[in-house]
This record gives structure tokens, sequence and C-alpha cells, in this order.
């Protein structure tokens, strides 16, 4: 409802300034004072208006609203020297002037503000730099699109100056620049904030209206204060400073929102409409043309550097974006398959690197089962924290007993398994693992002894398949020379794998509360089931 009033008062303003502007009864001098006031108040109300919505928000926005204000207030300062030639010195602005300063600084100070605007809503400074391509080439696009259909004529007409030139295509470029940038505002911009941005687009694209059609009226000598462009200013003005009264006390700071939102169609094609019709009617007058003409043919080959940068960036922020997301992916992973107190694996890759180590046809497998003695005293004494840091050390000291190449797994509670693969000496991995426990240490501030049990389990290939052999020669011949075969195998190499993995644990289960059993602080060695364990395929 806010909103509405503040159009209904904009537009209330702009009709009756438009009226009594036309009215016929004014005077010349009466309509230049009346039309210099209007673009005055209208551009001090647009600083005053940004100046408000700094002060009501925090964070970036207040500095975007801040250098928006800084802008319109520079436009202002250029309106007063415009004034003064006009109202107290009753003459013609000379063009360039002063306040061409004014007005000039106004783009570019503004530019800053939307450039900071967009900056909330992408924290990566490449994605900044597309946006302000974005607005760059669109605003490119559409000053050759003028350029070749009467822009051209008109500088060409007014003399070879270079001054008055950069001048005139600085108005209608900076304009360009920035509703471009306040659209791709509107476009990823919060809910909440579409009414003001919507608002601040269609101010600034009075504003751009009307700094074209100042060069075009200037370039063929018809511009006065008494004409309908300086409507387009004061209705732009009001509009923005409509747009900065609409946020309330306590908006957002604009820090960027959680997620990644899906950028629209719309947003996307946003800098290649204008650009292939730029890139079409320069085609066509260049085609009309008797002979080559160098301004045209240096803005197409601008729109075509500029398009580069921008694919450039693109490309840029393409790869941020695969960088980010493989990160993310490895962090996901490293999640799944490791414990978050200790960063050791977790059960799952535990449970998978047995089973790759045991597909091998000579695997050499041994697995160490370890349980610390009397953790629940800890706990119960010293509190839970003091646990987790206790495990901690547990797991850095497991570390230091075993080789890089084996695996260190919490399981659970105060449960860690090690993975040794092609191990010589699994009996002195487990006595260094059991001495390693053996010295104090440091939680909490107090010194804890503490001590582990370990249970050992072992499995090689070629034993197992020496076994195998071995039973399927006892069948044959056993009853009393009738020859009777073994039972036809129905599990798959899968199947066995499982089966060996299983069993190892649960054997290792088994020792390790042997070990308590036989009075904690060692390591015992599981006998192989030799008539239970499945042979390796």
């Amino acid at each position: 409802m806010r909103t509405w009033v503040l159009v209904g008062g904009v537009t209330l303003l702009s009709a009756a300034f438009i009226g009594v502007l036309q009215l016929g009864d004014l005077g010349d001098f009466a309509v230049t004072v009346l039309s210099n006031a209007g673009q005055l108040g209208a551009a001090a109300a647009a600083a005053a208006g940004c100046t408000v919505a700094a002060r009501r928000t925090g964070g970036s926005r207040r500095r975007a609203w801040s250098w928006l204000a800084a802008g319109n207030g520079a436009w202002a300062a250029g309106q007063v020297v415009w004034s003064y030639y006009e109202v107290v010195a009753g003459r013609d602005v000379p063009f360039p002037s002063l306040s061409d300063v004014g007005f000039v600084l106004f783009p570019l100070l503004c530019a800053v503000g939307l450039v900071t605007w967009l900056g909330t809503q992408s924290d990566q400074l490449v994605a900044r730099g597309r946006d302000v391509m974005d607005g760059v080439i669109i605003a490119a696009s559409l000053l050759v699109l003028s350029w070749v259909t009467a822009l051209g004529s008109v500088v060409a007409d007014g003399g070879d100056a270079l001054l008055p030139l950069a001048l005139s295509l600085a108005y209608p470029v900076g304009d360009l620049v920035l509703a471009t940038l306040v659209l791709i505002a509107l476009a990823r911009g919060a809910r909440a904030e579409r009414a003001t941005l919507a608002l601040l687009a269609a101010g600034l694209g009075g504003l751009a209206f009307a700094d074209s059609a100042y060069v075009y009226l200037i370039g063929i000598g018809a511009y006065t204060s008494a004409d309908l462009v300086s409507s387009g200013w004061v209705v732009g003005f009001l509009l923005v400073a409509a747009a900065g009264l609409t946020v309330r006390r306590g908006s957002p700071d604009g820090s960027p929102p959680p997620g990644t939102p899906r950028p629209s169609l719309l947003r996307l094609a946003m800098a290649y409409v204008p650009l292939f019709g730029a890139g079409a009617a320069l085609c066509l007058h260049l085609l009309r043309a008797p002979g080559a003409q160098t301004v045209e043919l240096l803005l197409g080959l601008s729109l075509v550097l500029m398009m580069l940068t921008r694919q450039f960036l693109s490309i840029r922020e393409n790869q941020r974006l695969l960088l980010a997301l493989a990160d993310a992916r490895d962090q996901l992973e490293h999640q799944a398959l490791h414990d978050p107190l200790t960063g050791l694996a977790n059960r799952v890759l535990f449970a998978d690197r047995l089973d790759r180590a045991l597909l091998r046809p000579s695997a050499e497998v041994s697995v160490l089962f370890c349980d610390l003695d009397d953790f629940k005293h800890v706990n119960d004494e010293l509190g839970h924290e003091a646990g987790d840091e206790l495990l901690r050390v547990v797991a850095a000291r497991l570390l230091e007993c075993v080789r890089v190449s084996d695996t260190v797994a919490r399981l659970g509670g105060d449960e860690f398994a090690v993975l040794l693969e092609d191990s010589g000496d699994t009996l002195g991995v487990a006595d260094r693992v059991v001495d390693s426990m053996q010295e104090e240490a440091i939680v909490g501030g107090r010194s804890v002894r503490t001590s582990i049990s370990v249970g050992i389990a072992r499995h090689s290939a070629a034993e197992s398949r020496h076994h195998a052999e071995d039973r399927r020669g006892d069948a044959v011949g056993a009853s009393g020379g009738l020859l009777t075969l073994a039972p036809p195998r129905t599990a798959t190499p899968v199947d066995d794998r499982e089966a060996t993995a299983a069993l190892l644990l649960r054997m290792a289960d088994t020792a390790m509360y042997a070990a308590k059993g036989a009075g904690k602080s060692r390591a015992v060695l599981a006998p192989v089931p030799t008539d239970r364990l499945p042979s390796s395929r």
C-alpha cells in the first residue's frame, strides 16, 4: 500500500509539472524558472530519498544507497550551475560547461552504487564483473542502434570537437548502463525488494529517455528548457526518490541468501538480444554505405571485444562453480565416509576397503579389533567432553602405529579397527598399539591412564585355497570306494568375499573379548577356522 501511495504522489506531481509547463499564458522567463526549479527539486528529492534509504538499512545496502544519493546529489549540483546560467545570468548554457561535470558524475557514482548492490547478491568479483559487462554490452548495443539510425548523423552535423562528441555519447551510454544494472538487480533481487527496484528501474529509464532526447535536440539546435524533455528528468528523479522511500527501517542488509537462485531465461538472454539487434542493424548500415565507415567499424569491433570479455568472465565463473561443486562433493564424501570426531574412517569406509583387499587373488589381510579398557569411567568422572578428547588422542596414537597405506577406523563408541594389507608384522603392530596406550594422556587438564585390548584375525588367500583343495580331496572315496564329490558351491565370489569380511571382523571381535578376559591391555590372535573360512577366487 505504501508503494502505491508513493507512485500515486509521483504521478500527481509529474502531471502537475507537465500541465503547468505547457500553459500558454506563462512567459519564457517563467517557464525557464519553473523548468529549472522542477528539475533541481526532483534531483534533490531523489538524493534525499536515497539518503533516507541508506539510514534505514545497513551493511552493503547502506553503501549502495549512499552511492546512489551521491550520484543524485552530483546531478543536482550540476543543475544548480545550469540554473545559474539560464535564470541568473540570463544566457544560454554553453556546451560543454561546468554543469556537465555534475551530470557526468551522476551515472558514474550511481553505477558504483548499483554494482555494490549486485555485489551483495554475489560475493564473487568475477560475477560482479560479468554483471557490469552485461550492462556495458546492452548500453553499447543500444548506442549502436541509436548511432546508425539518428545519433550518427546528428553528431556528424554538430562539428568535429572531441569534448562535445564525448559528452554527447556519455549521457545516453551512462544512463543505459544504469538502467541495465538495475534491471539485472531486479532479475536477481529478493521478492521483498522488487517493488523498490522496479521504481528505481523506471526512474533511471525516464532519465535515459530524457538524456537521449536532450542529445538529439542539442545536436539539431532545438532544445529549450520549456521542452517536454525536462519532464523526463522530473519524472525520473521523482521515481528514484519514491524508490528510496519504499525502504523500511530494519530492511535486509543485502547479505546473499542461502542457496543459489536459478536464473531466469530473460536474465540469461538480457545481454544477447540487444547485441544481435545492434549487429544486424550495423551490418545493414555498412552494406548500404558507399564506403567504409570508421566509427561504425570501431563500434562493431567494440561490441565483439565486449562480448568476448563477457564470455571469458562467464567461463571463469563456470570454472569457479565447478571447483566449488567438486570441493562440496569431496567434502560430502569425506563426511559420509569418516568419523566426525576423530577424522578416521568410519564403519562404511572400513568395510569397503576390507572388501577391496579381499578381492585380490593374493590377499594377505589382517584385521585388528581394538577396544579401550574402562572407557566408561573416563566419561563418568571427567565428562563426555573429556571422553571425546581422549578418543582423539587414541586415534592419533593408532595412526602412529601403522603405515600410511593401512586403514584405521572408528567403528563407534570406543571401538576402533585397523586393516593391514600385505603386512608381515601383524603381531608387531598389535604390540605397538598396546604399548602406545600405556603412556598417560592429558585430558581436560588432567592426566588419564588408559589401556587397550586388541583382537587379531588374519586371512591368507593362498592358505584358503590350499585348505579348500584338501577338503575336496578328502571328500573323494570317503565311502569305501564309492566316489563321492563335494556338494556344488552356489555362492558367488562376492558372497565369499562378504562372508570372509564378516567372519574376520567377528573373529577379531571374539579375540578382543578374549584379551579383556585375560586381563586387558594385551593382544590375542584368533585361530584360523579352516573348515569355515571360504576360499578367495
